[in-house]
């Protein structure tokens, strides 16, 4: 009988709200993104640039290697996704907690090949990067509602997002080139 009381008590105690939240807000790629995307803002709003960095990101050679480092990146992360489409969710799950900690450097990789969000076009496919980062950030575990609606907007969202961003890369790689 005191085992049974002993079991209930400690089934209780991991079913309270305080401790499922703590562990939530407890993830290190959270914290990791919230900094590399606030530093970002600081500096974009600040006009603060390494020069360094400024003169190296007008070569072209270094604007091409970005560019595919940052397309290597962005393929990375398609990983997960491509898994789960061809009903490998095992292999997705185990790829899912280095998908978060390298989406969280998102920011980082951005600054690399470019230190502002730029115009135009180039304005529209930074913020469109930095929307499928936050959604990516704020995701099921942070948030953490069980309401299924939530997770069903949130992946259409983040999914979604992450598609059209292809087809907005695909025309600034053509718009690079074309006018060379």
């Amino acid at each position: 009988m005191m085992l049974l009381t002993n079991k209930r008590i400690s089934l209780l105690k991991r079913k309270q709200p305080n401790q499922t939240a703590t562990k939530a807000f407890g993830k290190g790629y959270f914290y990791l993104g919230l900094l590399l995307l606030t530093a970002f803002i600081v500096q974009e709003t600040n006009h603060w640039y390494w020069p360094w960095l400024t003169t190296l990101q007008t070569d072209d050679l270094y604007k091409q290697l970005s560019g595919v480092a940052l397309s290597t990146y962005l393929a990375h992360q398609w990983h997960c996704s491509v898994l789960r489409n061809r009903g490998l969710d095992r292999k997705a799950r185990r790829l899912l907690n280095r998908h978060k900690i390298m989406g969280s450097m998102a920011p980082l990789v951005f600054y690399a090949h470019s230190q502002s969000f730029g115009f135009a076009y180039l304005q529209g496919l930074s913020l469109v990067y930095f929307s499928i980062f936050l959604t990516g950030l704020f995701n099921v575990e942070i948030i953490h509602t069980s309401r299924s609606w939530f997770r069903r907007i949130w992946i259409i969202l983040h999914v979604g997002l992450s598609t059209g961003l292809l087809l907005l890369v695909g025309y600034h790689i053509f718009i690079s080139y074309a006018y060379q």
